[in-house]
């Protein structure tokens, strides 16, 4: 796919020099301190990471971990990275690629019994740390945190935390040397716009309303866009109805026999319009070979992604839309919170290409007032296997399970005492 694959050169837009919240951060994590970074989506988080991985961080023998809420991201970050010529390993669960890589990329889960053990990295990533309130896995991403050793250092990454001075509180209660770096800017700003506000509409011949909403989005130059769906289904209809509805004059530079191969016809059919759709029901080639590659070069006009991609993969897109505020999780209908619009809504604009990013909104979708930082607060409940892992390890050292108990239920994320 050599079309593809020029497409794809010069995929990372690097920035020449950090911003001062960045060097901030940098001189922080230098120091050997604990970092918090408190930052809008799409300001360049992660670059503070980058920035020390390319001046030489981590030394020769030791490693930094970075961890992300899911595989897709993981997957995401082991693939950009390795093209950086980094060496670079991969732990999800399901993948293991060179673990002992100077820099790995992970979910947290696989580093667990790691750390619990005492052998941390010399550096733990936590990206997105909101996770810490997520009512399924915040009791591990709290465990990982209270039980983290010492040398360890920790930057914790997220634009959408409201107290994350509470938070650093917690970590110097634990021993830690904490530093909270923020910024408020988006380094592209934010506009909304509503839909009957383009400047050009769709023709009317074309009738479907997601049809009409992509084509008046490129016609006023508000591509590319991305829209979320509530299901895998909708987001397939979408993207369906919106390749219908575009012309066949604007190919992908691409082998279309091997695409055709990778992606079978009917998401062919809609990536030859520079359509896709994104969700977990694609094959690992047809995400991580075709569609995100495509998408983060800019070369897809509308991506339809399910609710999910919102913590995931930073496609570049001039404009965003959200078409609902539920969405399945499980066998369960969730309602979006407002820290994921506000993930979701900073997906818009792309720096050094757009003065400024767009919220596409109509009567009944979501609105920049709807987004918000979350509240970190812990999840009820302990984590028993630790626990009781904690006060085996006690017994077995000659030492009072009960009081390494009340030890372990000291160190959790609360101004009060756990009881256990």
């Amino acid at each position: 796919m050599h079309g593809l694959a020029d497409a794809l050169r010069g995929l990372e837009s690097r920035l020449a020099l950090p911003d001062l919240w960045q060097q901030e951060a940098i001189r922080a994590l230098q120091q050997r301190r604990d970092v918090i970074v408190d930052a809008p989506t799409g300001a360049g988080k992660t670059f503070v990471f980058e920035y020390l991985v390319t001046a030489g961080f981590p030394a020769r023998g030791e490693q930094a971990v970075y961890t992300v809420p899911t595989r897709a991201l993981a997957n995401d970050k082991w693939r950009e990275w390795q093209r950086r010529g980094w060496r670079v390993g991969l732990a999800t669960g399901d993948a293991a690629e060179a673990v002992d890589a100077p820099v790995l990329v992970a979910t947290l889960e696989t580093q667990r019994e790691r750390l619990l053990s005492g052998t941390g990295p010399r550096l733990l990533v936590i990206d997105e740390y909101q996770m810490l309130a997520d009512h399924r896995r915040g009791l591990g991403y709290e465990l990982v945190l209270a039980q983290a050793p010492p040398e360890t250092q920790l930057l914790l990454l997220s634009g959408s935390v409201a107290n994350p001075d509470e938070v650093a509180g917690w970590l110097q209660r634990l021993g830690r040397s904490v530093e909270v770096v923020r910024t408020g800017k988006r380094p592209v700003p934010l506009d909304e716009i509503p839909l009957g506000a383009l400047p050009n509409r769709a023709p009317h011949v074309i009738r479907d309303p997601w049809a009409r909403l992509a084509v008046s989005a490129l016609l006023s130059d508000q591509g590319p866009l991305l829209i979320f769906a509530p299901q895998r289904r909708a987001a397939e209809q979408i993207a369906k109805a919106i390749a219908a509805a575009l012309p066949d004059d604007d190919p992908l530079p691409s082998d279309a026999r091997e695409l055709r191969r990778t992606c079978g016809p009917e998401l062919h059919r809609v990536l030859r319009k520079r359509v896709a759709w994104h969700h977990s029901g694609l094959t690992f080639a047809q995400r991580a070979a075709i569609i995100e590659p495509l998408a983060k070069a800019g070369q897809l006009h509308v991506v339809v992604a399910t609710m999910g991609l919102a913590a995931g993969i930073n496609f570049s897109v001039r404009s965003v839309h959200v078409s609902g505020t539920t969405y399945a999780e499980g066998p369960w209908r969730r309602e979006v919170a407002p820290d994921e619009l506000l993930q979701m809504f900073g997906r818009a604009g792309r720096r050094g290409l757009d003065e400024s990013g767009c919220l596409l909104t109509t009567e009944r979708s979501p609105r920049l007032a709807d987004g918000r930082p979350l509240t970190l607060r812990r999840v009820q409940g302990l984590d028993w296997p630790a626990m009781l892992r904690v006060m085996s390890t006690a017994a077995q050292a000659g030492e009072s399970p009960f009081a390494a108990a009340n030890q372990f239920g000291e160190r959790l994320f609360s101004p009060h005492p756990v009881e256990v």
